[in-house]
């Protein structure tokens, strides 16, 4: 596509929607009738909740749009500088979700979520079938850090998080708190493209115990319980959630099986076929509060079959089980002269189970035996080429952060962390000898002969040191830096700055500078005896240095916008590549650099009552050090919803996602991907019967037909769903 036409297009559409903005800032006054103050993920309140006569919160204050319900709760958020900091103040660009806009929105599951947030954009990668984010021109797999009311949760196999939480329920959620941008000065490794919290509810919140049921397409169920109650001095609240879905089973034209059926003249793949997403999960949490302590727990258990494959060869017999547990006790104590602590001890433990037939029965395969990129043997399975694998990985940690008030309005944090991560229990089955080629008439264990994984410790030791500083009532400086020291590939130093400055009434500007580290994961290290892919125990970490300027605007009491600019620099991108020119055996190594720079641009109006309008827009420009598009990202997406409560007992929710064409990866000869839109509606009747809620949402409501991008090994692109539906029923105790 010209590059002149791309920047004159994304300059037309920045001009196009700054005039919409000041449209709607125009007219909100005289169309809109007089109503509360519009709240924003820029300012702090502008006004204190109401209160009864007798001390409690007026209950009115909670038909208000959820933004100012937020604004109203807190006075900014955590996950910038991990103390409450308001959002105009925080060195970084902040996205909050609340849990009234989740519901609304009627998504049923986390990574849905996401795609609603600005420069966001969700696919399922065809592997194992997990939902992911592409963030800021980049697929992000394992370059969030996702956490769970401060609960670093992402997997040490992989580094990812999605393959666990991207079903995480939607219920038990008070609020997101998302950084658009580099964490790692803030939390170390995996802040690289963005940081995730989610916040559970609490006793507060809940007060008591509701209860939730639903139903909906590809024969889904939820069943959900999240409970809270405050006994004296202490808080106890949590969650039991159930989902079973068949999940969606569209067709799957051509896999890499397909390929090889041409070139051996074999029958054996499954396609023309469908995809396989059946999964089910079995999730707990718990949080009990004491005073100052605390000790949170979270349990989850999940089942599911391969989209596609691992090799992305469509299989009918594979099934992966992972459990995932972890405990954290922390406690938090003020001393006198402005001096905070808070030391806490954690454990995880990630338990993988995957049964993986990589090859359907009767395929054939050829090896290079000499290594010299020649194939120089073919093999034949008639029983299918099948892997039967499991390892733990555990981490052990602590932390101790301290915050000290140095004078007014300057707050100094510095912190130590240890964290012990461990590789271990391994057990591999196979019908197949890894070394020798031979195929066996049943699976044998091969644990002690051929583990496909090292078994492997990493120790990390961090220090981080933060400096907030309010220089006038208008200009705030951060300051921070954070190294950790890895005992397999050794340190990252990650800087950042940012300056906010309201230098203006009802505005406000961010500069920003900030680098980040994405640790080499032990799937990239310590794969071995495999051979199409081994590890490398000499990686060094990717490293991003982002640079970031953002302005937000109160037009008027409805209407807010903001306007942000990135550049993202990358260096040492970790990919496979030949272990030899021309081998067939792949190596991951650290290749190749890009860049990447865009703009987002959002805007809310607030009419008051429950009825609000919000959209974005996000443009970005990824490319290589020559140029080239990277793979799989729209240039052009956004969103656009209306929340409409007509009546006390009824809501509805209009939204729509918006994406441009995608590139595909550089030896894909195919069309880039065309642009696509899905439309849903979410409609909620409440208060009709006590506390009895029901909600039906129709998703890509319009029934289009699109794809998410396949490899170019599989010539075939991922069908994803036409029209669905989902209808829960809800009860308050």
């Amino acid at each position: 596509m010209n590059r002149n036409f791309e920047k004159n297009e994304c300059g037309n559409i920045i001009a196009a929607f700054l005039f919409f903005i000041f449209l709607l800032a125009g007219i909100s006054g005289t169309l809109f009738a007089a109503g509360t103050e519009t709240a924003h993920q820029w300012e702090t309140p502008q006004k204190p909740v109401s209160q009864t006569s007798n001390g409690g919160i007026d209950t009115s204050v909670l038909d208000m749009h959820s933004s100012e319900v937020l604004w109203l709760e807190s006075e900014g958020v955590a996950i910038a500088t991990r103390h409450e900091t308001p959002v105009s103040k925080a060195p970084g660009i902040v996205t909050v979700i609340t849990a009234e806009e989740i519901k609304h929105l009627g998504y049923r599951t986390f990574a849905e979520i996401l795609r609603t947030v600005p420069g966001f954009e969700i696919l399922k990668l065809p592997d194992f079938g997990d939902v992911v984010p592409a963030v800021r021109g980049l697929e992000a797999a394992n370059k969030v850090r996702l956490m769970l009311d401060g609960h670093f949760v992402n997997s040490p196999l992989k580094g990812s998080s999605f393959n666990a939480f991207d079903d995480f329920p939607v219920q038990n959620i008070k609020k997101i708190e998302i950084i658009r941008g580099p964490g790692s000065a803030v939390y170390g490794e995996n802040a690289f493209l963005a940081v995730i919290n989610i916040i559970t509810k609490d006793a507060g919140d809940i007060d008591g115990a509701r209860i939730s049921s639903g139903y909906g397409s590809f024969n889904t169920y939820e069943e959900n319980v999240i409970f809270g109650k405050k006994y004296g001095k202490v808080d106890i609240s949590g969650m039991l959630h159930y989902r079973s879905t068949d999940g969606f089973s569209g067709t799957l034209e051509r896999d890499v099986q397909t390929t090889l059926d041409e070139v051996f003249g074999t029958s054996a793949s499954n396609t023309p076929g469908n995809v396989h997403d059946k999964r089910q999960e079995f999730a707990m949490n718990l949080k009990v509060e004491y005073d100052n302590l605390w000790f949170h727990g979270w349990y989850n258990n999940k089942n599911r079959e391969t989209f596609v494959g691992p090799q992305y060869v469509l299989s009918n017999d594979s099934d992966i089980e992972n459990n995932y547990v972890f405990g954290e006790i922390g406690y938090k104590k003020i001393f006198d002269g402005g001096l905070t602590i808070k030391p806490r001890i954690y454990y995880d433990q990630f338990d993988i189970r995957p049964e993986i037939e990589a090859y359907p029965e009767g395929s054939v395969l050829a090896f290079d035996t000499n290594k010299d990129g020649v194939y120089d043997t073919t093999v034949s399975f008639p029983d299918g080429f099948i892997g039967i694998g499991s390892e733990i990985e555990r981490i052990a940690g602590a932390e101790v952060p301290f915050d000290y008030e140095l004078f007014d309005k300057n707050i100094l944090t510095v912190g130590l962390e240890y964290r012990w991560v461990n590789q271990g229990n391994v057990r591999y089955q196979s019908n197949f000898n890894p070394a020798t080629y031979e195929v066996f008439d049943a699976v044998q264990n091969l644990s002690d002969t051929y583990p496909y994984l090292k078994e492997a410790t990493r120790r990390i030791l961090s220090v981080y040191l933060q400096d907030t500083w309010d220089l006038t009532d208008t200009l705030n400086l951060t300051l921070g830096v954070r190294h950790d020291q890895y005992s397999d590939f050794g340190g990252a130093t990650s800087p950042r700055t940012g300056l906010t400055w309201a230098f203006m009434k009802n505005a406000s500007l961010k500069l920003l500078y900030g680098e980040a580290f994405r640790a080499p994961d032990f799937m990239e290290m310590y794969i071995q005896n495999n051979p199409a892919l081994q590890g490398n125990e000499d990686l060094d970490p990717e490293i991003i240095k982002t640079y970031e300027a953002g302005l937000s605007y109160r037009f008027n009491k409805y209407v807010t916008g903001g306007l942000n600019y990135f550049y993202n620099d990358i260096q040492d991108f970790i990919v496979k590549r030949p272990l030899t020119p021309g081998s067939t055996t792949l190596r991951y190594e650290n290749y190749g650099d890009g860049h990447v720079h865009g703009v987002e641009m959002e805007t809310n109006v607030d009419i008051g009552g429950g009825n609000y309008l919000f959209m974005n827009y996000s443009f970005q420009d990824p490319n290589d050090d020559n140029g080239n598009d990277l793979p799989y990202v729209a240039r052009h997406k956004g969103n656009f919803g209306v929340n409409v409560r007509y009546w006390k007992y009824i809501n509805t929710n209009v939204n729509t996602f918006v994406s441009g064409r995608r590139s595909r990866e550089a030896d894909d000869a195919r069309d880039d991907m065309p642009s696509y839109a899905l439309l849903n509606l979410s409609v909620i009747g409440k208060e009709f019967f006590r506390t009895m809620e029901i909600q039906g949402t129709v998703f890509n409501l319009l029934d289009k037909d699109y794809n998410d991008p396949g490899t170019a090994s599989m010539s075939s692109d991922l069908p994803r769903p036409g029209r669905s539906f989902f209808i829960g029923l809800s009860y308050q105790f």
